[in-house]
């Protein structure tokens, strides 16, 4: 914890005289916090903005400044990863400037250090430390790692067997008719797999991208919902589960083709986790005065442990029950409604079925 306390005036002291205020306009300019360090490794002076930086984050129902940070707060006690005190160190030692990468507040924080020495007049060593928030980029870098191996994974598997059933297409099978039709069906429906994984991945990263725009205007979601189980009914006959629409006329403010879009995908998702015999029902209707899509079935639920994650990407949960599924289609359904300014809220439970409702804005 930083401790509170006020910062000494200007003055003679540790740093040149007109240093600290040349310091402070510089590091106005940029988001980088800048503390310099005596070779204690105690703060003799820090930006304005450290404190916020290295601060654990209050409370969003208490929000407050933090307080600044005052000279001889010791740098151990300000980034809790032990790799600072060597960067530090090596600047110390070598003279030479040294880099790293600290994790800070429990990982939720992931800093850029880079150290260097800053000679006094007088040739006494002191230490300049640049701290840059480099969080959201690392989280990007893994997010692109992870769609990268499980792009890879999801193509690899129907690829195999496309070359496996046009290898026996063209080999044992060739002269037997019934063989020949049987591999031809199975490798149009890997190639439509194929095909709907593309487009998937094509909807999610123009959505991500923000290049998509919503056509919004007032949609009536009986007629939507109307749309979306229909085309679904041939999928719940297959799996022997009932499918059914309820609630009244209700309008929204919305774009029509990609409600319909993301509700599809809500329901191809609860009709691919619900056994037979089992039920998947669509209500349409108001929540809390608002326009509201749900989605209820009858399926095993979801664990707790699994709810913050069902709508990451290529995220199936059980892999064994998740049949062909992309792990795409919940992640496309809450960028579609985000855009249109709705929110989707999920509730389930081992054993109580699984909850979607989509809440949309009034006319």
């Amino acid at each position: 914890m930083i401790p509170a306390g006020p910062v000494p005036s200007a003055g003679p002291g540790p740093l040149p005289a007109g240093a600290d205020q040349l310091l402070s306009q510089l590091t106005a300019l940029g988001s980088d916090a800048v503390l310099v360090l005596d070779r204690s490794r105690n703060v003799i002076w820090a930006s304005a903005n450290a404190a916020a930086l290295l601060e654990p984050p209050p409370p969003a129902e208490h929000p407050a400044d933090s307080p600044p940070i005052p000279p001889g707060t010791p740098l151990a006690q300000l980034l809790d990863d032990p790799r600072a005190a060597d960067v530090v160190g090596r600047v110390l030692v070598t003279g030479a400037t040294a880099r790293g990468e600290l994790r800070q507040n429990d990982w939720r924080r992931i800093l850029k250090a880079v150290a260097a020495p800053f000679l006094l007049p007088s040739g006494a060593r002191q230490v300049i430390l640049i701290l840059t928030d480099i969080t959201s980029e690392r989280r990007l870098s893994r997010a692109h790692q992870e769609l990268i191996a499980n792009l890879s994974h999801d193509l690899r598997t129907p690829l195999a067997s496309l070359r496996l059933m046009a290898e026996t297409l063209t080999g044992e099978a060739r002269g037997d008719p019934q063989a020949s039709r049987m591999f031809a069906t199975r490798i149009a429906a890997e190639a439509e797999r194929l095909h709907a994984l593309v487009d998937g991945i094509l909807d999610l990263s123009r959505l991500e991208a923000g290049v998509e725009r919503a056509e919004i205007g007032e949609v009536d979601l009986l007629t939507v919902a109307g749309e979306a189980v229909e085309e679904l009914l041939p999928q719940a006959k297959e799996r022997r589960l009932t499918l059914t629409l309820r609630g009244s006329s209700t309008t929204a403010l919305a774009d029509p083709a990609r409600l319909e879009r993301a509700l599809s995908n809500i329901l191809d998702n609860a009709l691919k986790f619900t056994s037979s015999p089992g039920a998947v029902t669509v209500t349409v209707g108001g929540s809390t005065g608002r326009p509201t899509l749900s989605v209820r079935d009858t399926g095993s639920g979801i664990p707790a442990s699994q709810l913050p994650r069902i709508f990451d990407r290529f995220y199936t949960g059980d892999r064994s029950r998740a049949g062909r599924s992309s792990g795409l289609g919940l992640t496309i359904a809450k960028q579609a409604v985000e855009l249109q300014g709705g929110e989707i809220k999920v509730r389930s439970a081992p054993g109580q079925g699984t909850l979607v409702r989509i809440v949309l804005r009034r006319p």
